[in-house]
């Protein structure tokens, strides 16, 4: 997701492409029940947005079973209530205190025993002080480790992990289906700890962080998210984490079934560099691709061929380096001279969210394997992925 997806042939679909119109999932103080945060129209009357809740006070939720943490976890699926028995005393809420009493409530979760938490960014934007609260009540002041807004994560640290708290864990979002299963838990308006379940709706939704930065390959979901679920983990049926839930689209700013997660294998690197020292990493090869139609492998004779062809290689990427080869003329109806990127690390790619999602959840310094399809012959070159160069991607 840190290369450009961008494909001149043909405007993306606005149901494909949400980024514009999302509302974040937080709730501000002051605003009673109220969207907080640049909200855009949609359709005339529908906006998405950042799921965040208005400072309202919380009472906290009864302490809940504490299941032995398992280093592997359960390959079969669980039910609802032993997801939320085993995995919800580790889902925060979190209280953002910013200047003047204003502030706003959240979500986030524990994800290790020295007391990392991860929340969306939107939550704690501008935040004087930022107060974690466990389900048995306990409160922990916490330290923002770091911020990365073009994936909306923040990584928090507090001092002390509460007794018999185990963290989460975290699953993968690459093999997700339409149609699976799926729980969240966070605290809508406030109300801790709210378990709801739903369907992954749809893949490779394009989503808006906060600073303009696209966010490929978002889960959309029917779960239920309002207003204080941001921030807040989404579950497989295994009881594992696959993302952090975001964003709604809504013309009431209330759930209707609309509602959208950053994956995991997005996240998690980049909660890794933050935490090992202090800088959010973003693996990148430094490419802009355009998806290879069959429209347009009749045009360029490849008939039956998928994959993307490269319309620009960036300087300083790690694709450069290997000697990924461009088209003549990128902007182009027919990009003539481009390599056309068929595999990573041997698994067939079809579009530039294939190459993003292969490429997001790998670490800076990581060497990939990219089979490409140049003059005919296959071909497989091995790179070493870059940090993203700051402004990349950002409008």
């Amino acid at each position: 997701m840190d290369d450009d997806p961008s494909t001149p042939e043909r405007s993306p679909s606005p149901w494909r492409r949400i980024g514009t119109l999302a509302i974040p999932a937080i709730v501000g103080a002051g605003v009673a029940l109220g969207v907080v945060g640049a909200t855009v129209g949609f359709g005339g009357d529908t906006t998405i947005i950042r799921e965040s809740s208005p400072g309202i006070t919380a009472t906290p939720a009864a302490s809940a079973a504490v299941a032995e943490a398992e280093d592997d976890g359960p390959a079969d699926a669980l039910s609802v209530s032993e997801i939320v028995r085993r995995e919800s005393p580790a889902v925060v809420l979190i209280e953002a205190g910013g200047a003047n009493g204003q502030g706003g409530l959240g979500s986030g979760f524990l994800i290790d025993r020295d007391g990392h938490v991860l929340t969306n960014a939107h939550v704690v934007e501008d935040s004087d002080t930022t107060t974690v609260t466990f389900s048995d009540g306990t409160e922990r002041t916490a330290r923002i480790l770091g911020v990365d807004t073009s994936t909306d994560l923040a990584v928090l640290k507090i001092p002390q992990v509460p007794e018999g708290i185990q963290p989460v864990r975290l699953g993968s979002s690459g093999a997700l289906v339409v149609g699976q299963d799926v729980v969240a838990i966070g605290n809508p308006y406030g109300l801790e700890r709210t378990a709801t379940t739903g369907i992954v709706s749809a893949l490779e939704r394009t989503i808006e962080a906060p600073n303009g930065f696209a966010i490929q390959n978002a889960i959309q979901t029917d779960a239920a998210i309002n207003q204080g679920n941001s921030g807040g983990p989404l579950f497989d049926r295994a009881g594992r984490v696959i993302g952090m839930n975001t964003q709604i689209a809504s013309q009431n700013g209330g759930n209707v079934g609309l509602g959208f997660a950053v994956p995991i294998d997005t996240i998690a690197p980049i909660a890794r560099s933050v935490i090992e020292d202090g800088t959010p990493k973003h693996a990148w090869i430094g490419i802009t691709g355009r998806e290879l139609t069959p429209a347009l492998a009749g045009k360029l004779g490849l008939e039956g061929r998928r994959g993307v062809l490269v319309a620009e290689v960036a300087d300083g990427g790690a694709a450069k380096a290997a000697g990924i080869v461009a088209a003549r003329d990128g902007d182009a109806e027919v990009p003539r001279g481009a390599d056309l990127i068929i595999a990573v690390n041997g698994t067939p790619v079809e579009d530039m969210a294939d190459v993003s999602r292969a490429v997001a959840s790998r670490t800076v310094g990581e060497r990939i394997s990219v089979t490409v399809l140049r003059d005919g012959e296959e071909r497989t070159v091995q790179m070493t992925l870059r940090d993203r160069p700051a402004g990349v991607g950002v409008r």
